[in-house]
């Protein structure tokens, strides 16, 4: 058995910033009562600039799991370091360096001599004067300087050089502030030199195509694409015109679909009396751009790196949907209600979705951009997608459509229009809504409009993924390894294991988390191995839960109208940022830990300078039961423990510098004293006008810190 030190000493978990002068510091750790003093210095920007006085701080509401202190007024924006003293030792830390959550290249995990790289976290870019990202080869030789190309806190935007040498590189990031000490170590990429695509052309008019919309050119286009691929790969180009096709087509790798230009080429379809799989159909290393296509009744649309249902295929990978527009409806014309509920009802037993998706891809280095696209069903579903882009389109859902982003990592979704086509449609978001995965982590949702939503639960942008596969009781047999001292799920999320979180949620150590690598599962001898060793060892106390991951999800600048919730993380959340936001006649923005078919707790989450301009909601939520009601920031744990003893469900939220113009209020909700469902909540600068509820913290919230938040008057209720 692997043992902690005899002596416990103060452990630091996490802290969080962004944070300026006069803002609250919330550090989360192990043993933090044992701190008897706190200091804080601004490290100078670079010689130029003196450096700052180390200035004794106060500790606020030190407790074993958590204190908080805040900044010197005085000082200016930068980078602090921060000093907390124990007897034994001290601890300390830098707020506003770059913490990395991924680095992204135009070929996914590598980017090719001219081509943009990408860097996703928190303080990514404070000063885009100053800010760098160097890349240092591993086989030696100068650093080479990439290009800010633009740039703000959770993400930089860099092309590298046109002449960089193809290898393995080192990337190094200076954000702008502090001086040649804040660098931050941002990963690795390897640079590769892309093969040049075949330029050889198959005109579907020279295999019989004649695109005047009547006469069947299926077995014309199968011929041209048989061609291509028998030729190693090439483009099937479409002249303008109408060409009717009235089966699937299978793309295979290597082959472009090409049209002369979007308005010019249309591929239609007639009503199809038995369903394909789809309409067009690959597993990897095709496109489709530049066409327009119709359909009535239909099964999926455009379909991508799929075998056997939601199997992802095996090489699954380099799949692009460019400048397409879809217009697909299986009740167009003058059905009657009796057709439509039958036409549903088909729907409802082909689709486990209940209805068809309008594009969906799996696989690496995925790319939608610039389309606009409507269908019968979901508009669009990205399964255990990685390295993806979604840029640009028009996301129509039809009747009980949904957009989804399932199991994925790495994916930008930004840019685009969401919304719904058909009264019944809904919004969508982030989820492991399937057998198949045990994670969802590192997506950018950043620029979008989402309006016009009113079916299902409204929702905008949430995230959604119910069960697990352990809570309870856990000890460390060395440290990275723990031993299950409690009975699993008998009915888990997923039957791999393989990349679930791990998060310590009561007695010894709680606040730390981690990744299992392995699940041992033969009886008595329950055990997991951890992607990394705990700081903090586990005994006969602590509790954890084991869950499919929801990790790094940033929700940057986007605009929300006449939605249900704009955004809500749901369940199992750890590091989210919710930042920049605009809410027009939405039911605002929320975090919700609770008991989701499981223990999914909800921690590290920040809402920041988010605006909610018109508050009064109808049939809005965040909850289905709701009617006419206020918009909201809501952090809730919906804890029903009612004995002492018990975890929360929320811990380590930020809630700063929102704007809330009227009709709409700040509500922190634990529910239950003895257990609190909510701690170590800080609610600063934020501005709430006329409202009937304006800053509410029940008794279930412990360790909450509220200061310099201005709340105009009360609506009398």
């Amino acid at each position: 058995m692997w043992m902690a030190a005899a002596t416990a000493q103060p452990a630091m978990f996490w802290f969080n910033d962004p944070v300026g002068p006069d803002e609250t510091v919330l550090v989360t750790g192990a043993d933090l009562d044992k701190v008897t003093s706190a200091t804080v210095t601004r490290i100078a920007d670079g010689p130029n600039d003196a450096a700052g006085r180390e200035t004794s701080v106060p500790i606020l509401q030190a407790n074993p799991l958590s204190l908080k202190f805040v900044i010197p007024e005085a000082f200016k924006p930068g980078i602090y370091r921060f000093t907390l003293s124990y007897a034994e030792g001290a601890l300390s830390g830098r707020i506003n360096l770059p913490t990395i959550y991924w680095r992204q290249g135009n070929l996914g995990d590598e980017v090719s001599p001219g081509g943009w790289l990408q860097v996703f976290g928190r303080n990514i870019v404070r000063q885009t004067g100053r800010a760098q990202l160097l890349l240092l080869p591993d086989a030696g030789g100068a650093a080479i300087k990439s290009v800010l190309t633009k740039g703000d806190l959770w993400r930089g935007a860099f092309r590298v050089p046109e002449q960089l040498s193809p290898g393995r590189y080192r990337l190094r990031l200076f954000n702008g502030d502090g001086g040649d000490d804040e660098w931050a170590d941002a990963g690795s990429i390897t640079v590769r030199v892309t093969q040049v695509e075949t330029a050889q052309s198959f005109d579907v008019r020279a295999y019989g195509a004649n695109g005047d919309g009547r006469f069947d050119c299926t077995r014309a286009i199968r011929a041209a694409i048989d061609a291509a691929k028998d030729a190693g790969g090439g483009t099937v180009y479409f002249p303008r015109g109408r060409y009717l096709i009235s089966d699937m087509i299978v793309i295979p790798p290597g082959v472009r679909i090409k049209g002369e230009r979007t308005d010019l080429v249309n591929l239609v379809w007639p009503d199809l009396a038995s369903l394909p799989v789809a309409l067009l159909q690959g597993t990897s290393r095709f496109s489709i751009e530049d066409v327009t296509i119709y359909a009535s009744n239909h099964p999926h649309i455009i379909s991508g790196g799929f075998q056997f249902g939601d199997t992802q295929a095996p090489g699954a990978a380099d799949i692009a949907i460019r400048r397409v527009r879809i217009r697909a409806s299986a009740f167009r014309g003058l059905m009657e209600p009796d057709a439509t509920v039958q036409r549903m009802n088909e729907f409802h037993r082909i689709y486990p979705g209940t209805a068809p998706d309008t594009i969906r891809l799996s696989g690496n280095r995925i790319e939608v951009s610039d389309c606009d696209i409507l269908g019968s069903g979901h508009s669009l579903r990205l399964f255990k997608a990685t390295n993806a882009i979604v840029s640009g389109n028009v996301l129509n859902n039809g009747r009980y459509g949904t957009y989804s982003i399932v199991g994925s990592r790495q994916v930008i979704f930004e840019n685009n229009t969401v919304t719904a086509a058909d009264l019944q449609g809904t919004g969508g978001g982030i989820s492991t809504l399937s057998k198949w995965v045990s994670a969802s982590e590192n997506i950018f949702v950043g620029g979008n409009t989402f309006k016009a939503i009113y079916g299902w639960d409204r929702e905008a942008m949430t995230t959604d993924g119910p069960g697990g596969y352990y809570f309870g009781h856990a000890e460390s047999t060395l440290p990275d390894r723990l031993s299950l001292l409690d009975a699993p799920n008998p009915y888990p999320a997923a039957q791999d294991w393989s990349g679930t979180i791990v998060m310590v949620v009561n007695g010894r150590g709680a606040g730390q988390y981690a990744r299992v690598r392995t699940f041992e599962g033969k009886p008595p001898n329950l055990s997991i191995t951890l992607d990394r060793p705990l700081a903090v060892a586990l005994d006969r106390t602590s509790e954890i839960t084991v869950a499919q991951a929801q990790q790094n999800y940033l929700i940057i600048d986007n605009f929300f109208e006449d939605t249900g919730v704009a955004a809500q993380a749901y369940g199992t959340a750890l590091g989210h940022v919710i930042a920049g936001n605009r809410s027009n006649r939405t039911s605002g923005f929320a975090a919700f830990g609770l008991s989701y078919e499981h223990f999914q707790p909800s921690w590290r989450i920040q809402f920041l300078d988010n605006h909610i301009l018109e508050g009064n909601v109808y049939r809005a939520g965040p909850e289905r039961t709701v009617f006419s009601n206020e918009a909201s920031i809501l952090v809730r744990g919906n804890q029903t423990a009612t004995a002492a003893g018990r975890p929360p469900m929320v811990q380590a939220v930020i809630v700063r510098g929102n704007r809330l113009d009227q009709d709409a209020h700040i509500e922190i909700k634990g529910f239950a004293a003895a257990s609190p469902g909510v701690r170590d909540i800080v609610v600063e600068e934020n501005t709430i006008g006329p409202s009937r509820e304006g800053l509410t913290i029940d008794r279930g919230v412990a360790w909450w810190l509220s200061r310099k938040n201005v709340e105009e008057r009360r609506i009398l209720k």
